[in-house]
């Protein structure tokens, strides 16, 4: 249990730092967010959950 936890919060700080790479250039767009879900799953987000970890990122990028 406690590794699922670590794992999750591993991939929403990873993708927070994904979305905030791609907003550098003040142009987020919708290609860019299918490349970072693509890699989200390939580091072991399943389709289940990837909507509420990007979702969380979107919050901790916008508050950093």
């Amino acid at each position: 249990m406690f590794f699922e936890k670590d794992e999750n919060n591993f991939l929403i700080n990873t993708c927070a730092l994904l979305v905030h790479a791609a907003k550098i250039d003040q142009n987020y767009t919708e290609k860019e967010e299918e490349i970072i879900k693509k890699t989200i799953l390939e580091l072991g987000a399943t389709k289940g959950n990837i909507t509420s970890i990007i979702e969380e990122a979107k919050v901790i990028e916008g508050n950093s």
